[in-house]
């Protein structure tokens, strides 16, 4: 992980050179909102342990306390309790004028929401060290395809436990291989022999932040270190005329 790098203060610069963009886009009502949102989802899947003592059982420090409930967690945890269709003031919040402005400028002009079928609102929730993220890979080796996806931090705004990227890495070609066992998405590729001068980058960030990048762009959901279980959002656009 490298943190050298001198990123263009505008943000579509920023997207275009590198690949990705962190942008401004909530103010702090709008962020409390969101932070309610996930928070409440994830607790209403672990009702069974947490009835009742959401205060004790900080989601922070999850990581810790799940282990001595005995949660399990890939089952709790699994692709269809991580999606739902959000409703239209989610929907308003995270496309709002700031973002159909970023859009527009990336060309990314007319979209459709993506939704594989288990809705277009995800949440990542990430211990750190135990692989729970997928390691580098990227939108154009899944189903996804084309999507542009935006990032939305809840918990982990600090380098160690923000996503991972590869700067400028959708604009090279890479080898990829599928996972003989993957606990992921199936049939979604991931990176093969990486170059050895590969750099990966983590922002750090500030509320009201959010991460856009490329469908080409590698990236890793996983934590490898850190002090906090990461939660995030997430959601893609899936272009329908774009010079993307």
């Amino acid at each position: 992980m490298v943190d050298t790098y001198q990123f263009p203060t505008n943000p579509v610069d920023m997207y275009n050179r590198y690949g990705f963009a962190v942008i401004s886009v909530l103010d702090e009502s709008q962020v409390c909102m969101l932070e309610k949102f996930a928070k409440t989802w994830v607790y209403r899947l672990l009702t069974k342990w947490t009835a009742g003592k959401e205060d004790p059982l900080p989601l922070e420090t999850y990581h810790i306390w799940s282990e001595f409930l005995h949660i399990d967690h890939d089952n709790i945890f699994c692709a269809k309790n991580r999606h739902v269709c959000g409703d239209s003031e989610i929907e308003k919040v995270l496309l709002n004028d700031k973002v159909k402005s970023f859009l527009g400028k990336i060309g990314l002009e007319h979209y459709k929401i993506w939704d594989e079928g288990l809705g277009w609102l995800a949440f990542r929730f990430i211990r750190p060290g135990v692989g729970d993220g997928y390691p580098l890979s990227r939108k154009t080796w899944g189903i996804a395809k084309n999507v542009v996806s935006c990032w939305v931090p809840i918990i982990g705004y600090e380098p160690s436990e923000t996503l991972t990227l590869v700067p400028g890495s959708h604009l090279k070609e890479y080898e990829k291989y599928l996972p003989p066992n993957d606990k992921f998405t199936k049939g979604e590729y991931c990176l093969a022999n990486p170059p050895a001068d590969l750099e990966s980058y983590n922002p750090k960030l500030e509320r009201g932040q959010v991460i856009f990048y490329h469908p080409k762009t590698l990236h890793s959901e996983d934590v490898i270190v850190s002090s906090v279980t990461r939660l995030s959002l997430e959601y893609r656009l899936n272009p329908l005329t774009s010079t993307i």
